[in-house]
């Protein structure tokens, strides 16, 4: 028969039973679509069955009440194995073992049916001075050989893959060291499988079984397993204290009054009062959300604004957003942004947006206003009723004439953006059109909102002052470009002087002897002559006008937007212009493409011209530099130009077979005032800078180099095509 002892012997493993049960359905709630979270979930649930279902079999008399839990009980001893190796295979990320975790799965689910149905697992019970425990059946030794080897084949992959796998991370390594800790634990557990064959030991397997449970929950909580680090933590606390507070009392009852009735109460008490608290917070997060359903959709639409700002580059279309997203997101009747101006000492409004409401726009603030002044000395949100109310408690001259000014731009809240302790923006915004005041998690999200503003307007301002650094650098690279072209541009305009000059003294000739016979015959001889005079003052006027209207674009500031770019014509421009710098005869220009097919590209023209004009210069100086110092006799200096489309863009090589660059000078190619020529004549430092910034900042291109030293340069433009 039972013993009755054996009711000593329920308490510690229904409590284990009951705090694993919710470690489990946590676990499971935290992250339900991870692997691991689920496999290890499932390993704790099957560990809650087990210890609950023996520690209720150690409280009843009836013997076959007893042996209907021991089976139920033996359900979470079957499917623990399965769980441990369903989580190493989710830890290990073994993808190929999913079919082998499933006839796992399949085998534990008959060797379940074969627990209820039949007596060839279970045999009914054996009885020790201890109490009862279930007997084993014929096929048990089977079922025992099933769960070794399951449990073994996953001890031998940890294994495995901390001696031999190189790839896992250290962190891994380190979890699997605990996870391989944990099971060899566990193995201690097995003696419970003794009393099963007629060994009266006492059955303590629930003790290492728990240990490997709190040996992976360490592994949680220090090298963040699950990544449920903090959340581990507080539910260990969770555990202790209600240990703590339902264990105590427990024991001391049942010390006094013994087992009994009065144990159904109290065990449904400890069950309710340990899943309350999650209830509540269940019930009363679902409640939240409903109530501020509204509040947290344009909260999260405004932390998705904020992080989105610092990509807008133009200050204009940045405050722009700012009140738009404001008003539209949050409801509200208005919103303004103020920026700080330096040089005038105000606020200028940068931007508005109106919906409704009785506000006036004031078009700029003084930094001597009492508003500027308290929100640069307080740095805090100012809520318009919060200050209404102190100017009428304190009677402060200040705080009246800042509820005015507030009150008279039909402000609600104004909140302060700062840069380095410096107020650089202030935002007004009014009403709700819900009538709602603004929350504390309002606040929490504009002073994230204004952050984020912050940042965004430097990043622009930045941008804005680059920009004007970049023109100015494009502009001086070109001035220095005209320099070093003077020789060739004075020799052309002086050219075309000289042939106007014998032009003229031709002419002059012309009619002084035409003087001396003034026959008929001789005037149509002059005329004839001065025509063909003056048709060539005509052709050299033209030429010497396109030699300055070529310099003048050239010189010329870019005012034009991007349209659609023949390159070829944009080669032949740059051509024209270098005509006057180099001597282009002196090398043999590859047109490696159909000017038939290649596709145009979006961009602008003379910025372009400028990016081909200082590639082509680039490449003639490196072969011009190779054919003066190594002298090779059979040297032709050769620049090919390539243009095809690929993967959606326009690709452009220019490849020359100069003298390269050395492998050190490579990366600093780009960087401006470095340059690889012989004196400052030759070149600036800033081409490749300018050609960089052109490509990449203004045509959001890409510029691709590729040199050997006494072999040549391949530099590749990727530009976007044009959209007919």
């Amino acid at each position: 028969m039972f013993n009755f002892h054996s009711c000593n012997f329920f308490i510690l493993p229904l409590l284990v039973s009951i705090l694993l049960l919710v470690l489990g359905i946590f676990v499971i709630l935290k992250n339900p679509k991870s692997h691991v979270n689920l496999s290890f979930s499932f390993i704790i649930l099957c560990a809650a069955v087990w210890l609950f279902s023996y520690a209720r079999a150690y409280q009843l008399l009836d013997s076959s009440k007893v042996l209907w839990w021991f089976k139920l009980g033996y359900l979470g001893i079957i499917f623990m194995p399965i769980t441990y190796y369903h989580f190493v295979n989710a830890m290990l990320e073994i993808q190929k073992a999913r079919w082998v975790i499933a006839l796992n799965y399949l085998g534990g689910l008959v060797f379940g049916v074969l627990v209820f149905k039949t007596k060839i697992l279970i045999n009914g019970l054996n009885y020790y001075s201890w109490g009862s425990y279930p007997k084993a059946g014929i096929i048990h030794p089977y079922f025992l050989t099933f769960f070794l080897g399951i449990a073994n084949i996953a001890f031998f992959r940890i294994f495995y893959n901390l001696l031999f796998n190189k790839q896992i991370t250290q962190i891994r390594r380190e979890q699997l060291k605990y996870v391989l800790l944990a099971f060899l634990i566990f193995t201690f557990a097995c003696i419970d499988f003794l009393p099963n064959y007629g060994i009266g030991i006492y059955p303590l397997g629930f003790i290492p079984t728990t240990l490997f449970l709190v040996i992976i929950c360490y592994s949680i909580v220090r090298l963040n397993l699950l990544d449920i680090k903090i959340a581990v933590t507080r539910l260990s606390i969770f555990v202790t204290v209600y240990s703590l507070i339902l264990g105590i009392p427990i024991w001391v009852g049942f010390r006094l009054l013994g087992q009994g009735l009065w144990l159904i109460p109290i065990t449904l008490m400890c069950i309710f009062a340990t899943f309350g608290p999650f209830i509540y917070l269940f019930i009363q997060k679902q409640a939240e959300d409903r109530l501020l359903k509204e509040q947290h959709r344009y909260q999260a639409t405004l932390r998705q604004a904020s992080a989105g700002m610092v990509k807008i580059k133009d200050l204009n279309k940045l405050l722009k957003m700012i009140v738009y997203v404001l008003t539209h997101a949050i409801q509200i009747e208005h919103a303004m942004v103020y920026i700080h101006e330096k040089a005038k000492n105000r606020y200028i409004l940068g931007s508005a947006k109106k919906k409704f409401g009785q506000g006036q726009f004031v078009e700029n603030l003084s930094e001597d206003s009492p508003l500027v002044r308290l929100l640069s000395n307080n740095k805090n949100q100012i809520i318009y009723e919060e200050i209404k109310q102190k100017s009428q408690d304190y009677k402060d001259e200040n705080l009246i004439q800042i509820a005015q000014i507030i009150y008279s731009m039909g402000g609600e809240l104004v909140v302060p953006v700062y840069i380095d302790q410096e107020l650089i923006a202030m935002i007004f915004m009014g009403k709700k059109e819900s009538g709602k005041p603004y929350s504390e998690d309002d606040l929490a999200v504009f002073g994230i909102l204004a952050n984020q503003t912050a940042l965004a307007i430097e990043n622009a301002k930045f941008y804005e002052d680059m920009k004007l650094t970049n023109e100015q650098l494009f502009q001086a690279e070109k001035m220095a470009t005209i320099g070093t072209m003077a020789d060739g541009l004075s020799h052309q305009i002086n050219n075309r002087f000289h042939v106007l000059g014998f032009i003229a003294g031709d002419a002059l000739d012309t009619i002084q002897l035409s003087q001396k016979d003034p026959t008929p015959e001789k005037l149509k001889e002059v005329v004839a002559e001065l025509d063909r005079a003056f048709v060539r003052v005509q052709e050299n006027v033209v030429q010497g006008g396109e030699i300055v209207q070529g310099l003048l674009k050239y010189t010329r500031k870019s005012e034009a937007g991007f349209t659609s770019v023949d390159v070829d014509a944009v080669l032949k421009a740059a051509l024209e212009m270098l005509q006057f710098k180099i001597k282009i005869d002196e090398m043999k220009i590859i047109r490696g493409y159909d000017v038939s097919v290649i596709p145009k590209v979006k961009g602008n023209f003379t910025q372009l011209q400028e990016v081909f004009f200082n590639l082509i210069d680039n490449g003639y100086d490196a072969m011009m530099q190779r054919k003066n110092e190594l002298k090779e006799t059979s040297y032709v200096p050769a620049l090919t130009v390539k243009v095809f489309e690929e993967d959606g863009w326009v690709k452009i090589i220019f490849e020359d077979n100069g003298m390269g660059v050395k492998e050190e000078d490579i990366r600093k190619l780009f960087t401006p005032f470095f340059t690889t020529k012989l004196s400052s004549k030759k070149g600036t430092g800033l081409g490749l800078y300018v050609i960089k910034k052109i490509v990449e900042d203004n045509h959001r291109g890409q510029v691709e180099m590729v040199s050997k030293h006494m072999h040549g340069t391949q530099i590749k433009l990727s530009l976007p095509i044009a959209i007919s």
